[in-house]
């Protein structure tokens, strides 16, 4: 429980440091009002991995026994996990998509370097990709699999968890249309690209 408890602290730690980051970073929406310009799918992937991973706590607490020992009985230390892991991935994708902009905008005022920002590039959007399916998919497959509960209640937040993710999907995808300024709906094809979010970035 502490170990859990301790990676959504880090994680909301990452957050807040990513939040102040953004700022700094090339590109970018411009808003009547704001000072800097806005990374939008960025900041609201990162916003979002706060609450989530406020819930993860909640659920984690629910889970104890109000004992010496404070065992975990409850199915909700499994929906915390997915939580955690959901809020992870929301962390990565708010941390890495907004670098290949700033690093496209880098090779073209440094075209001396290209082969070795191309590497650079290419690296980061690979282990930020990797980290992410980790996080939103095999992380929560594991946790399931492991999850010492009956079956239904483990199918019941299976199918909680891609509810929750879709619907987070679906606010990220207009996020980034709005990063496109692009002022048509959501397709089809934008929502499902958001369920491999990386091949986007």
């Amino acid at each position: 429980m502490r170990a859990r408890l301790t990676i959504i602290g880090f994680n909301i730690a990452v957050v807040s440091f990513q939040l102040l980051r953004l700022h700094s970073l090339p590109g970018g929406i411009e808003f009547s009002g704001f000072e800097n310009p806005i990374h939008v799918g960025s900041t609201v992937s990162l916003l979002l991995a706060i609450p989530v991973s406020m819930a993860a706590i909640v659920g984690y607490i629910f889970s104890s026994e109000y004992n010496k020992t404070g065992t975990c009985t409850s199915w909700s230390i499994v929906a915390a996990d997915l939580l955690m892991f959901m809020g992870l991935a929301l962390t990565i994708a708010g941390f890495f998509s907004p670098l290949d902009n700033s690093l496209k905008i880098m090779a073209a005022n440094a075209s001396g370097q290209l082969a070795h920002l191309t590497i650079i590039h290419n690296s980061l959007l690979l282990t930020g990709g990797i980290s992410w399916f980790l996080a939103a998919y095999v992380g929560p497959f594991r946790a399931l699999w492991k999850s010492p509960f009956p079956r239904l209640i483990n199918t019941c937040l299976a199918i909680a968890y891609l509810v929750v993710f879709g619907y987070l999907g679906l606010i990220s995808a207009s996020a980034d249309a709005i990063d496109a300024n692009s002022a048509a709906g959501i397709t089809l094809a934008q929502w499902l690209m958001e369920f491999v979010q990386p091949f986007r970035w």
